[in-house]
Formats: structure tokens, sequence, C-alpha cells
């Protein structure tokens, strides 16, 4: 992307943009007023979904996570404008260890949006939430921190689930109202792995489980050193949802050759419906898509693969969990044996 035009900015303005987001995350930092710095911060980029990010929020909450305090961990919540906005007393109800910020949009990307709230924490450890409507498992937090007790170079992956039937693109039934249903039904705030039993899994591009390769992670947890050393969210990404902005972040820190990688077989993360730009049923959706690789082909110079490493499993596993991690293992013994790998490693 080299050329502006009426809606995109050129790439030298996307980059005075990333400065001056850089600066102002900075500046929010200097004006933190917590004593302590924390083990962990966690960035949410919060747009358009005030239903769905209150209750990502509360499943990122110390009321909510066990095994942690608010000491442990912060919470940034960077929310661009919007016309459904979750606002910061909803926010910072959550608990003493919550920021909110409230951003105007720049272009229809995430990207500044995370450049921002990145330089805004005070943690060596990261956490990326770069969907604000993935709710999460009880114990995220409490495992990611276990894993940086291992390794200083940890890259946690939780998998990811859609509320439903279906994945949301593929179930045009699924909508606001039945998913609040459902979500009422499991009480999921008294006891969150119920998530498990109204959510549908390892579908489209993550079929084969957890322990096959898998494109990205919409809740990824690295050292803040090994995110600077791939240069963070490349704000050339400023197609409208950050085009593959994601993926492009999994597949850099996941070929460092000094991370390992973890994930938490008993902990996810869920979608919830909000009209997203690739997980809504949308006649062009696939148009979307195809440009979105080609973008990535653009700044890359390659189409994307997977990045194919095992990982490292941590954490217990509930019996809400135990049928993902059943179809994992036998999806990988599947395909090992039909192309005779003994490993990838």
């Amino acid at each position: 992307m080299t050329t502006a035009t009426a809606d995109r900015a050129s790439t030298e303005e996307l980059l005075a943009i990333a400065e001056r987001m850089r600066a102002e995350g900075a500046a929010a930092r200097a004006e933190a007023t917590f004593p302590a710095a924390p083990k962990l911060s966690i960035v949410v980029i919060v747009y358009k979904m005030s239903r769905q990010a209150e209750n990502t929020l509360y499943s990122l909450s110390p009321a909510y996570q066990q095994g942690v305090s608010a000491d442990d961990y912060e919470v940034i919540v960077v929310e661009n404008s919007s016309a459904d906005p979750l606002g910061a007393e909803r926010a910072l109800a959550m608990g003493p260890n919550f920021r909110y910020y409230a951003r105007p949009n720049i272009g229809a990307s995430p990207v500044p949006g995370i450049i921002f709230g990145v330089e805004s924490t005070r943690a060596p450890i990261l956490g990326l939430v770069i969907d604000g409507a993935r709710m999460v498992t009880p114990r995220v937090v409490r495992y990611a921190l276990d894993a940086f007790a291992i390794t200083d170079h940890a890259m946690v992956n939780v998998p990811g689930y859609h509320l439903g039937t279906d994945e949301q693109h593929s179930n045009p039934a699924h909508d606001e109202a039945a998913e609040q249903a459902m979500l009422d039904a499991v009480r999921w705030q008294e006891d969150g792995y119920r998530l498990f039993v109204i959510s549908s899994y390892f579908r489209g591009r993550h079929q084969h489980g957890y322990l096959m390769p898998v494109m990205e992670s919409n809740c990824l947890f690295c050292s803040r050193a090994d995110y600077e050393s791939i240069g963070g969210a490349d704000i050339r990404f400023d197609m409208p949802g950050g085009g593959m902005v994601n993926l492009d972040l999994y597949r850099q820190l996941a070929m460092l050759p000094h991370v390992e990688l973890f994930a938490l077989p008993g902990e996810g993360t869920f979608h919830q419906y909000h009209g997203g730009v690739t997980t809504t049923a949308d006649e062009g959706r696939e148009d979307m898509l195809h440009a979105f690789r080609e973008q990535y082909r653009e700044l890359r110079g390659t189409n994307y693969r997977m990045v194919e490493r095992e990982p490292r499993l941590l954490g217990a596993v509930t019996g809400w969990a135990t049928p993902m991690l059943q179809f994992s293992a036998m999806e990988r013994m599947r395909i090992y044996e039909l192309l005779g790998w003994d490993s990838w490693t």
C-alpha cells in the first residue's frame, strides 16, 4: 500500500499515525496512578459492542478470574468511538485494575488502538484481545502467568470458540437475542466453564483442533520484549477489522526461535455475535477475505502460512472442556497416521 485513496491513508501517513499513538500511549502510561506495576497487562479493543464488551470485561475481572488478584494484572480498555459505546462507567466498574480510554476512530482498523493500548501498559507481559467480543474462561490469567514462570519467552494461545451451534458467519439464525437467551440459561457468571456447553468448536480455519497448526489466537499472551522485537502491530494493516493483523502477530511471534508456544486446553475464548467483519454471514465476506489476503501478500511478500509448531499444554481440563481435548487429540492422531508423521520437529 503506497498510495492514498479517498478512504485509506498513504504509508507515510500511517507511519505518522503510529508514532502519534505511541506518544499518546506513553503519556497515558505516565499518568496511571496505580501504586505498583502489575505482572501482566491485557489490552482489549472495543468498537460498537457495548453488551458484548461488558461480558468480556467481566470475564477478565478479578471477581471472575481465579487464582489471581487485582494486583497481579491490569486491563487496558481502548474503545473506538461508535453509536453503541460501552463508556468509562461500565468499564471501570469491573475492578480497580481496569483503565479505560475512549478514542476517536482513525480509519477502519483497530491497529491504531492496539498501538496506543500497548504503549500505555506497564507490565513485562502482554495480553492482546483485539476483538473485544471474546469472553474468556476463569483461569486464563492464572495460566498465562504460570507459563511465564516456566520461561520468560512464553507465547500463550487460548483456544477460540463461537457461541452457538456453528461459526456465526455460517449460522444466520444466530443473533443477539438467541445468544443472550443461551447465556442466561447457563448462568455463565457463576461458572464460566459452562460456556463450553453453548459453543461450537473447531470449524473452518481451526477444524483440526489446537494440537494441529492454527492460524491465529484471539487471546494471546507474549513478553513485551518479544512483541517489541517484531515491531508490534503493523499500522499498514489498515483494512476493516485490521485485515490479517491478528494472524500476522501470531505468526511473527511463533516464528521467533527462542519462543515456547503454550496452549491452554481447559480454557477458551468465546466469540459473541456483534456483526463483526469476518464473523457475520454477508455476501461480501469472501471478497473481503480475498482483499485481506492480497494485502498480506503485498506487505509480507508471500501468502500466509500457519506455523507448524507443537504447543506445550498447560493447565487443568474441566469436564466441560474434555470433548475439545479429545477431538484435538483424535484429529492429530488421524492426520499423523495419514501423512506418516512422527512430529513437526
